[in-house]
């Protein structure tokens, strides 16, 4: 069980590091993106899904609960690496004086996404085990 809370851990921390790296490594990189991206609420906001994964998944001590929580954060990780890595890399072009807005609602969609599915997730645990 150890091993599949480590695992959790290391999926919510990969996407986290994605989520915060690309406006920074954008922002430090494309000096014409560089005013819209280094604003803190922009570094405020990227983190909040992945702390609230993080509170949400890691507690729990039942093996089905955080196995739940591995394939949860499993799937949080590879959403993040679909939504992040294309534009890392240049497939989807960004630019413009709202591409701060941009990384805000995809924050405030991944952190709406966690709550829903954490409640479905949990809640069919919780009937299934009744």
């Amino acid at each position: 069980m150890i091993a599949t809370r480590r695992n959790t851990l290391y999926f919510i921390l990969g996407g986290l590091v994605l989520a915060v790296g690309t406006p920074a490594f954008l922002a430090l990189t494309r000096p014409d993106l560089r005013f819209y991206l280094l604003q803190p609420v922009v570094f405020a906001a990227q983190p909040i899904p992945y702390l609230l994964a993080a509170g949400l998944w890691l507690p729990w001590r039942s093996p089905r609960a955080t196995r739940l929580g591995q394939g949860l954060a499993a799937v949080l990780f590879v959403a993040a690496v679909l939504l992040y890595i294309p534009i890392l890399t240049g497939l989807v072009p960004t630019g413009g004086d709202m591409v701060a807005l941009g990384y805000l609602l995809m924050a405030m969609v991944t952190t709406v996404s966690v709550l829903c599915v954490t409640l479905v997730a949990f809640g069919t645990l919780w009937l299934r085990h009744r």
